[in-house]
């Protein structure tokens, strides 16, 4: 098997032309074996189903027994950049590149207090119920509102008073 190893964040073709977006590469904890982890990369996946190949499988020919009219040599190819700009993703992800999924980890990977503020701007346009809830959760932040406005006010006030109060007493 001489082809690369999928990056996170690529975007694959099917055989049969769905398109898939990687997630992350597993480890197999039975054998060691790494495994791809992705998901549909369109907006029917309401459902949220994440699937998982075994790297060899994910990189394999396509079987030309089993489907003769198959146009790809391999089961999953990756999808050029230009081609990923026009598959069809919400608006939402389409501006920045970024799943929900992916904001809460870059959120969670955030070093201080400024850096998150920073981020809670920069992606307002992005936030879900979902990424507020994780976000606060992880900075033990005790939400108190009932809308969305008033969950991102109440999260930004919290980390801008822990700026003030906790850097001066780092001094």
């Amino acid at each position: 098997m001489n082809r690369r190893k999928p990056g996170k964040g690529e975007v694959y073709r099917h055989f049969r032309g769905k398109l898939y977006r990687i997630l992350h590469i597993a480890v197999w904890t039975e054998n060691g074996g790494e495994m791809v982890v992705f998901r549909p990369n369109d907006d029917t996946n309401e459902e949220g189903k994440v699937y998982v190949s075994l790297l060899e499988q994910f990189l394999s020919p396509v079987d030309k027994e089993k489907y003769p009219d198959a146009d790809q040599e391999y089961r999953f190819e990756l999808v050029r950049e230009d081609t990923q700009e026009k598959t069809k993703r919400p608006d939402r992800e389409r501006a920045e590149g970024k799943s929900p999924e992916e904001l809460i980890l870059a959120f969670l990977d955030l070093k201080d207090n400024e850096e998150r503020i920073e981020f809670l701007q920069k992606h307002r346009s992005e936030m879900s119920d979902r990424f507020l809830t994780a976000a606060s959760e992880s900075l033990e932040f005790v939400e108190n509102a009932e809308t969305m406005e008033e969950r991102y006010a109440g999260l930004l006030r919290f980390l801008r008073t822990k700026v003030k109060y906790e850097s001066r007493r780092l001094r």
